[in-house]
């Protein structure tokens, strides 16, 4: 124990007269603060624009419920009163919204929200396709990111950890100090080994600082969620752990510190730029991802032959599809606008569309579900998932939103149509009770990510024990 604290003071007292190491380590911290608030400023952004939503939909909700008791005096106020309660007028003058609210820690790791929409409009008219959609075919490679604290703790720190641990062992070589070390009968390999220690607890104080900081910040737009922030800080620890282990891995070669440093490197562009490029470009070769433009072709092309069917066949299709209808029907329901038919019509789009939509929607899952996979090679990138998962930032986050989105409009649109069919009309008591989006979280989602965590623990682990087998040459 006395040897490890007068390691300690040693290597503090040490790292306080290099001044460039100090310079360096400010740098990083600064990198981290900037990376806050950037990740802030876009959270808030996002935020902004769906209480802009809110608020807009609250606004038109108070006119629809004005307009049961419109002035009928005037034009204008008779116009209001007559389309009270009218089901496809409230739907195109207030439609819903569903909205993916960003997660406590989003703004902490942005994963792929500045990619995908953050809410969507909901009608009966259950294309699912979207003008704002962008294409999702950008999973978590680390090929390129947003600079979050989670890119600074994947890409940065690894490099701060490498310039302050490089030459722990060579440097004692080349100055000789390490025989003087054994000659005195002291353990070489355990001094060794504090001072990675030493190193290892202060990145890890200042990774820790950040994510503090961040959690303050975040808790200043969202509501602030305990449990992610543990599985947060356990996170960036097990990454941090791994390559402390990459470290004394190499530095067991005793080779010397150019060496070491271009060894490091070697490891930094592998787990970093070479492996994750690699893997890119497989999952893209062997899972590739059709244009959204086929699903909006797809649209156009079966709006149109819908619409051309012949009436009765399409409203023999509908009563077929939807027989607790059947009571209602008339002579009347094939007439030039019968509501039935327009019913019928989007009726039977909204199937044909789904089944369009669940096509396209299993390219981006099997590419989603093999970037995962060959994850669990690369620590870097398993971390980058862990920390989009837990910020619910991921593409895995987005295809369950988009699956409850489809789920929901198709709830909105049996609503709509019990109205629709039945020739009524909302009354105010309606209005309130109109369907709402709630989403749901992904079931055992922590548990996945505690596999994942102890997984970065058990493979640094693995190589500290490899490390352990080589000899270190005095």
């Amino acid at each position: 124990m006395q040897l490890f604290k007068t390691i300690f003071l040693f290597e503090f007292r040490l790292l306080a007269r290099q001044k460039i190491m100090l310079v360096l380590i400010g740098f990083f911290f600064v990198a981290g603060l900037y990376s806050i608030y950037d990740g802030y400023r876009f959270t808030q952004k996002q935020l902004l624009a769906i209480d802009s939503l809110k608020q807009g939909y609250q606004k038109k909700y108070q006119e629809a419920v004005a307009s049961f008791s419109a002035d009928t005096t005037t034009a204008k106020g008779k116009t209001l009163f007559n389309q009270a309660g009218i089901p496809s007028v409230i739907e195109y003058k207030n439609p819903l919204y569903a909205i993916h609210k960003p997660h406590s820690l989003s703004m902490l790791s942005i994963g792929q929200r500045d990619l995908t929409p953050y809410y969507d409009v909901i009608t009966r008219r259950r294309n699912f396709v979207q003008d704002s959609n962008a294409e999702i075919s950008n999973p978590e490679l680390l090929a390129s990111g947003n600079f979050d604290l989670a890119y600074v703790v994947v890409y940065l720190l690894p490099l701060l950890a490498i310039a302050l641990c490089y030459n722990v062992l060579s440097k004692e070589r080349e100055q000789q100090t390490d025989r003087l070390l054994s000659v005195q009968g002291l353990y070489f390999g355990r001094i060794m080994s504090y001072k990675l220690v030493f190193r290892f607890i202060l990145i890890g104080v200042m990774a820790w600082l950040l994510s503090t900081i961040g959690f303050i910040c975040s808790a200043l737009l969202i509501s602030f969620d305990p449990l992610a922030a543990i599985l947060w800080m356990l996170s960036i620890s097990a990454y941090l752990f791994f390559w402390f282990a990459v470290i004394f891995f190499i530095i067991r070669w005793s080779q010397s510190s150019a060496q070491n440093a271009l060894y490091l490197l070697g490891m930094w562009c592998f787990f970093l730029m070479l492996l994750p490029a690699l893997c890119n470009a497989m999952v893209r070769l062997y899972y590739p991802i059709p244009l959204k433009t086929d699903a909006a072709v797809a649209l156009r092309e079966n709006s149109e032959a819908i619409w051309a069917l012949p009436r009765k066949l399409l409203i023999d299709t509908f009563y077929l599809n939807n027989p607790k209808y059947k009571h209602l029907r008339v002579a009347s329901d094939t007439s030039e606008n019968s509501n039935k038919r327009f019913a019928a019509y989007y009726d039977l789009l909204g199937r044909r569309m789904t089944q369009v939509v669940k096509h396209y929607n299993q390219y981006p899952e099997k590419q989603n579900a093999a970037v995962n996979n060959a994850s669990w090679i690369n620590p870097a990138m398993k971390t980058q998932y862990i920390l989009n998962g837990i910020a619910e930032t991921g593409l895995k986050d987005y295809l369950s939103y988009q699956d409850q989105v489809n789920a929901f409009q198709k709830t909105w649109v049996d609503f709509m149509s019990d109205y629709i069919i039945s020739d009524k009309k909302l009354i105010i008591s309606d209005l309130k009770k109109l369907p709402e989006f709630k989403l749901k979280p992904i079931t055992n989602k922590n548990q996945q990510i505690l596999r994942d965590i102890s997984y970065l623990f058990g493979f640094s682990l693995l190589i500290i024990l490899i490390a352990l087998k080589l000899r270190i040459k005095i």
